[in-house]
């Protein structure tokens, strides 16, 4: 047995390091041997040293936590990237002044463009009317008359524009509001406001861009994602967010994907869902690869807190001034989300559902029930973001198969949002209700984790840990805020009996992350046969103190045995 295990040697051997091996048990090991891109065995020093031989790299890594690499269970990759590179940015934006000189200094820069396009406003920075009916067209109007300018918002669910924005598109006035969507209106006068919502911005037509444009912001959004760690993503496309499949489809052929993609096509109300799913079959014939793979169809069952077109059991808060019923705010009718569920499973994808408000949740649940989910075989539906959710549709979700995709870096109170946003148009004692993160764990669902990048601007997973297990602020720089002190700090606290451990919060950007992107025997945990996806960390996120997580720092990522990234080098 010796002279077997010595026969097959190991290219890589790491030893030094706390590995943290990322299985159900949480065991770790001290030593990883890797060969042709795939983990050999993990243990004592000792026993992995047995797989060296005359050509076997060894390296000492001097008292690092190696760990799966990150898997992000919901992107719009790629991100921020194409605005970075070719439209107005604004994700950095802290105001609507800074959003205005963004948009004058472009304009300056494109003065030959004949439309103004650009991401990333945040109702946040907003105040009185204008934080509940989104910014005012004539902010717009003063940099242009007749150039149109359309901004979308940084959570994709709302577009500002001007009046010629309005004029070029033909919407006036008059235009009734689409099923789902929301045409805002001066309560006064009835004149155009500013902002569409919701399946209100489907009136205008995303800005399109050449494949080789998107594969250049592609390497940009993946080079991004290998400095967090992050090796695995499902990417989504739809309402102007996210890259085609045949782009990244191109990036495999071409040696060029350096990372594990899901990909998932939103599926519209408005269409037939028989030829929508048929289109889905046949981008997945053409496009499937052995790194990326077409597996879901993406629903929304409403809209955002923020817009008031969230589903809710309970009205808004009465300063919304927003009614919450499937009439403004639900876009998929029961019966026909429970048929498009139906026909989605029959053609062998993965159902992933946004449902932010409580009656959203129970109507995907109600829909999924409809449709017979609760007799598919391991078909792990999907509902993402489960902001305001009932205590008893989560034992629901477990009956019925489904995995939540959760973006932890929501759950604290935000500064300049929570009190301005979720406390204003839910009211005090539910926002302090939402995410109920431990809750799902305790009812023994499968919780992965994810940034809904480019909504979360910086997707660095390690702050999404720290705030799953402290529940309070992190990134306080990126919010311009003091930082706290302790964990148990008030201000920006939420739901102090939501935290979680670090065991739990790595496992949902690894082994469920995984489970989720249906590869778990390929990746999500650092056992013999899987591909040795991995990151090598300064310090162990376990034995630091709880608002120090954010602190460790991802020294290189590894994807299929190969650096992708370096921090010495930041390649």
């Amino acid at each position: 047995m010796g002279s077997a295990k010595q026969a097959v040697t190991a290219d890589w051997i790491y030893t030094g390091a706390t590995v943290w091996i990322g299985d159900a048990e949480n065991r770790t090991a001290a030593a990883l041997a890797v060969k042709d891109g795939r983990v050999l065995a993990t243990g004592s020093k000792e026993a992995v040293l047995r797989f060296a031989g005359p050509n076997t790299e060894i390296e000492d890594l001097r008292g690092a936590f190696v760990m799966p690499g990150f898997l992000d269970s919901h992107t719009h990759a790629p991100g921020t990237a194409l605005a970075d590179l070719y439209e107005v940015s604004l994700y950095t934006c802290k105001s609507p002044d800074d959003c205005l000189q963004a948009v004058r200094r472009f304009m300056r820069e494109q003065p030959d463009a004949d439309e103004v396009r650009g991401a990333g406003w945040d109702i946040a920075g907003f105040t009185d009317k204008e934080l509940i009916h989104g910014p005012r067209k004539a902010r717009l109007d003063a940099l242009s008359e007749d150039r149109a300018i359309i901004l979308r918002s940084y959570d994709g669910h709302a577009l500002w524009l001007n009046s010629a924005a309005f004029a070029r598109y033909g919407i006036t006035p008059r235009t009734p509001d689409p099923a789902g969507g929301v045409i805002e209106r001066d309560p006064h006068t009835g004149a155009l406001w500013g902002t569409l919502k919701e399946e209100a911005t489907k009136l205008i037509p995303p800005k399109t861009y050449s494949e080789q444009q998107t594969i250049r912001a592609l390497k940009l959004y993946q080079t991004r994602m290998h400095r967090y760690g992050i090796t695995g993503i499902v990417s989504i496309q739809g309402a102007g967010l996210g890259a085609s499949a045949e782009a990244f489809h191109r990036m495999e052929r071409e040696g060029d994907l350096l990372m594990r993609v899901r990909f998932a096509q939103e599926i519209g109300p408005e269409d037939s869902i028989d030829e929508q799913i048929a289109a889905l079959r046949e981008t997945k014939a053409r496009c499937d690869g052995t790194l990326f793979k077409v597996t879901s169809a993406k629903f929304f069952a409403d809209g955002v807190i923020e817009g008031g077109t969230a589903f809710l059991c309970a009205p808004y808060a009465a300063k919304a001034g927003r009614e919450s019923d499937a009439n403004n705010a639900a876009v998929w009718g029961l019966s026909d989300l429970a048929t498009a569920f139906r026909v989605t499973h029959r053609a062998g994808f993965q159902t992933f559902t946004h449902a932010i408000g409580d009656a959203a949740t129970r109507r995907v649940l109600n829909a999924l029930r409809q449709a017979g989910a609760a007799r598919w075989r391991d078909a792990r539906p999907v509902i993402t973001h489960l902001q305001i959710v009932r205590t008893q549709d989560i034992r629901r979700m477990r009956h019925l198969g489904v995995v939540a995709s959760v973006q932890p870096f929501w759950h604290m109170k935000e500064p300049q949002w929570w009190s301005r946003v979720d406390a204003t148009m839910l009211g005090m004692r539910r926002a302090t209700r939402e995410y109920p993160l431990r809750r799902l764990f305790d009812e023994g669902l499968v919780v992965a984790s994810s940034s809904d990048h480019p909504i979360t601007v910086h997707p660095n997973p390690l702050v999404a840990i720290e705030i799953g297990v402290t529940r309070n602020l992190a990134a306080a720089a990126w919010y311009g805020v003091a930082d706290i002190t302790r964990a148990d700090s008030k201000r920006y606290l939420l739901g102090k009996g939501q935290r979680v451990s670090v065991e739990r919060m790595l496992a949902s950007y690894t082994r469920h992350g995984a489970f989720l992107m249906r590869c778990e025997n390929e990746c999500g945990a650092l056992l013999p046969g899987l591909s040795a996806d991995f990151i090598v960390l300064d310090r162990d996120p376990r034995s630091v103190p709880p608002i120090e997580i954010e602190s460790c720092s991802v020294l290189r990522t590894y994807f299929c045995g190969r650096m992708v990234w370096d921090s010495a080098c930041g390649v």
